[in-house]
């Protein structure tokens, strides 16, 4: 009897000190919030991404409309070492390069590109300082990131026909950036284009052989690509490639726009979505 008494006890104990209905509801209500402050979160990073996108997709067009691209003067500043104030807004300066047209691939059904002024070099080590491997500090040696290196000047002769070509071992200032074919940088606004890994094709364009002939026969297609550029002086870099000295400045690659300079007319858009 004695037994069954303290086995009662216990249970009322254990059942006194259970929730109330006022205690559960309180829990109730405090999850109901927390729901509701996580979805205007990701309401408004989503409004706030979008806008991003929209803004540099409009600054993209803008430069495309009027050919508003660095010159010689922004590249001057950009690789003096002047910290500007359009360097600290972190301005978009755009260039255009030419896009060269591979033999049309009826297997795969698709049409691919080369840029033109763009040299790839995957596993880069020169630019490890520029582009750490964060992992290094926890792992033993450094894997170097593939980086794309774009020429904005070079150092140019005139040869005996009086045509301007670059210095056999004139100096390039050229701007360095992540590869944006091998890492997902850019988000594609046309699911018909897509990057190309590897060295021998950049782009390519998922499209009939017809289709491709009309933007491609007058040879006229552009690449715009909008770069902020790292102004601090450890984004800078200086080294030397087949007697070229280059002098190398960290960019991050912000939109890119394929077009046709021949009627205008805009095919493909990437954008980068982050901050």
């Amino acid at each position: 009897m004695f037994r069954i008494l303290v086995l009662f006890l216990c249970v009322l104990t254990v059942s006194g000190c259970g929730p109330s209905k006022e205690e559960l509801r309180r829990q109730q209500l405090l999850e109901a919030q927390r729901v509701e402050d996580a979805r205007r979160e990701a309401q408004k990073l989503a409004a706030e991404r979008d806008a991003r996108i929209q803004e540099r997709l409009n600054d993209a067009r803008g430069a495309w409309t009027s050919e508003s691209y660095l010159n010689e003067s922004n590249i001057e500043v950009l690789f003096s070492g002047e910290l500007t104030n359009d360097l600290r807004a972190g301005r978009t300066y755009f260039i255009e390069l030419e896009l060269q047209a591979a033999k049309y691939n009826y297997t795969d059904g698709k049409q691919s590109f080369v840029i033109v002024g763009m040299r790839n070099l995957p596993n880069s080590s020169v630019y490890s300082p520029l582009f750490p491997d964060r992992n290094a500090a926890y792992q033993p040696g450094q894997k170097a990131k593939s980086v794309l290196e774009f020429t904005l000047k070079n150092e140019t002769v005139k040869n005996r026909l009086d045509q301007t070509v670059e210095k056999e071992d004139g100096k390039r200032w050229v701007a360095a950036a992540l590869n944006f074919k091998d890492y997902e940088v850019l988000a594609t606004m046309q699911s018909s284009w897509r990057w190309e890994p590897g060295l021998f094709e950049d782009l390519s364009w998922l499209v009939n052989p017809e289709t491709a002939y009309k933007q491609t026969s007058g040879r006229s297609l552009t690449m715009q690509i909008g770069y902020r550029f790292c102004p601090l002086q450890r984004c800078r870099l200086e080294y030397q490639y087949r007697q070229h000295p280059i002098s190398a400045i960290r960019a991050d690659v912000m939109s890119v726009l394929v077009g046709n300079r021949s009627n205008g007319q805009v095919l493909a858009e990437f954008v980068r979505e982050d901050k």
